[in-house]
């Protein structure tokens, strides 16, 4: 299902060399939870599910960080991501491979700990969200940015309405890994953290609908895996035709809703 972390994993991998063409939103994503942290610097991050580096790029650009750790289950964006860090002048770029619950890096350790639309995937939030805390010295920062409830309904509604029905993976997938900012901010509160700002952002977009339709292949491909290919393949035809159907002459609309929170570990 949605948070199977070795099937998100692999499904990254297959996405991971046009990701940042085609998800190019989250590097704006990005850079909007790395504003909204405390004007300060901080120099050690640590990058949960860093993906190909947006969030890691805008904490060296904007908030002085210089020893960065990227964790993620996905080989082939620790790759991007190693290259991309790498390349930057005077900053010092590790990668871990390995999901939010079992990443071993040292408690304390680090200025910052971010995590940029990924949060949503983490199978256990509230005890990703205390592994993350761990990991933050004494008056450390903690940021967050995932997908929120409410996102792709218009898309989720299309999938429930097909007849014959698609794979209950597809319909259920984003009552499984959405959030709101209560729920954000209860874990955030359990995990021992002061939250000093939790909110979200809700747009309403419009695309091209093959270009919608890429972005959903790019960061959910995975909920294919168990499905006969051919049957997969029969699948997302009739979901590419309902999309295209559905779109109007200014493209496909959609509703996406980003949840961020920032809080603090207390010294």
């Amino acid at each position: 299902m949605g948070g199977d972390g070795a099937a998100v994993a692999r499904g990254f991998d297959r996405s991971a060399a046009e990701y940042d063409e085609i998800l190019v939103r989250n590097r704006h994503g990005a850079r909007r939870l790395v504003e909204a942290l405390p004007e300060e610097e901080l120099p050690r991050v640590l990058d949960v599910g860093c993906g190909t580096g947006f969030v890691s790029e805008a904490m060296v650009a904007r908030r002085g960080a210089r020893a960065l750790t990227g964790v993620d289950p996905s080989e082939a964006m620790l790759a991007r991501y190693a290259e991309k860090l790498g390349a930057l002048p005077g900053i010092e770029a590790r990668t871990l491979r390995a999901g939010v619950l079992d990443m071993e890096v040292p408690e304390g350790a680090f200025d910052a700990v971010v995590s940029g639309m990924a949060f949503h995937w983490f199978p256990d939030k509230p005890a990703a969200v205390a592994a993350m805390a761990r990991a933050l010295r004494p008056g450390g920062v903690l940021g967050l940015l995932g997908a929120g409830r409410g996102t792709d309904d218009e898309f989720m509604r299309i999938l429930r309405d097909l007849d014959p029905p698609v794979p209950a993976a597809w319909t259920e997938v984003a009552d499984l890994i959405h959030r709101d900012c209560e729920e954000l901010r209860d874990m955030i509160e359990a995990a021992g953290l002061e939250p000093l700002d939790v909110w979200e952002e809700r747009r309403r977009r419009r695309t091209d609908p093959d270009a919608f339709l890429a972005r959903i292949q790019a960061v959910a491909g995975h909920l294919s895996e168990d499905l006969d290919p051919e049957e997969a393949a029969a699948h997302g035809e009739r979901v590419a035709g309902a999309v295209r159907a559905a779109a109007g002459p200014r493209g496909f609309e959609y509703t996406f809703v980003k949840l961020y929170g920032v809080a603090r570990r207390p010294s």
